[in-house]
């Protein structure tokens, strides 16, 4: 089987939208397309670290590599963990045309339709489209699956499962995002991985809970989350669970969570977090009718997130700025 790699259709994300800067990788080339599963594994560590700039050059080598050798299934793999990377370093246009690069090479690639390979790519999609604001066309993708009921409890079914939390969650259905987040902690808990830094399920729940006033339970769950990223975490980890504390909290001490997940934020590459955090921040000073800060940081959260290519966020920011409708 040939399988045509072509570079400027699939890998040309334009100027208007920058991708991580290349830079040298930290890790030894792939020798060929059968040593891209080592390689592959090196820079999601690489990626979970945070050092996102370099598990991107290391993705686009791979992406070289696997289309260079006519390997599908490896561009499958290429292409979605660059996916990862891009959409974590807040570059959602980017990160979706990978996407959905993968997907059209899947079917040639040889991977089983409801395998852990077709299970981590749609999870990868769906997260991206939950980012931009467009939670229907998630739900179309999940919908058109194997994947709509219970779900093995390997790691790739694992993160499907909470990502399609969050997308019950997004589309108004808390009961199964709340069944689906709570089955994550428990699977993670059996596992000994319970941490944020493998899955965030307790501020997932908590901002769940919160829109169906289960503020007590949203409390604990999000102070949890806190106290373990404060111990032994990376600082997006705490940066996003003080956002979701912002939500979560009543008044002044809600308020101080957010402006502490924007301060932790800032020294991260995480920009779309970032972006989620100066509009999450902005609201709440609306409500607290500081207006004249509230438009300030409702600015450079919209600037934010049209930069990293999120039509929701930057909607709802607009709903948001003092003057206009706010949002709920």
């Amino acid at each position: 089987m040939t399988v045509r790699h072509e570079g400027p259709r699939l890998t040309n994300h334009g100027r208007d939208h920058a991708v991580p800067r290349p830079r040298s990788v930290p890790l030894e080339p792939p020798r060929g397309s059968a040593d891209l599963p080592r390689y592959l594994r090196a820079l999601r560590r690489l990626g979970d670290a945070d050092d996102l700039a370099a598990a991107y050059a290391g993705c686009t080598v791979a992406v070289e590599v696997a289309g260079r050798e006519g390997d599908a299934a490896g561009l499958v793999a290429a292409y979605s963990q660059r996916s990862s990377v891009a959409r974590r370093s807040g570059h959602l246009p980017a990160a979706a045309r990978d996407a959905d690069a993968a997907a059209e090479l899947l079917a040639v690639s040889g991977a089983e339709p409801d395998g852990a390979t077709a299970a981590l790519l749609l999870s990868r999609r769906i997260a991206v489209l939950l980012d931009m604001g467009d939670a229907d066309h998630a739900g179309r993708l999940l919908a058109a699956t194997a994947f709509t009921g219970d779900l093995p409890d390997d790691p790739e079914f694992l993160l499907l499962r909470y990502v399609r939390g969050r997308l019950h969650g997004a589309a108004a259905r808390p009961g199964d995002a709340l069944a689906d987040l709570y089955a994550c902690g428990e699977r993670v808990a059996v596992r000994r991985v319970d941490h944020p830094g493998v899955l965030p399920w307790r501020s997932a729940a908590a901002d769940v809970l919160t829109g169906i006033g289960a503020a007590e339970a949203a409390e604990r769950l999000v102070a949890e989350e806190v106290a373990l990223t404060r111990r032994h975490g990376l600082a997006s980890a705490l940066g996003r669970a003080l956002r979701i504390q912002g939500r979560v909290l009543p008044g002044p001490t809600g308020l101080a969570a957010a402006e502490e997940a924007v301060r932790v934020l800032h020294g991260t590459p995480r920009r779309f977090e970032l972006a989620i955090a100066l509009v999450d921040l902005g609201d709440l000073l609306h409500r607290a009718r500081r207006r004249p800060q509230a438009r300030r940081v409702l600015r450079d959260g919209l600037e934010l997130a049209e930069r990293c290519g999120s039509p929701g966020l930057a909607a709802r920011a607009r709903r948001t700025t003092p003057g206009g409708s706010r949002s709920t």
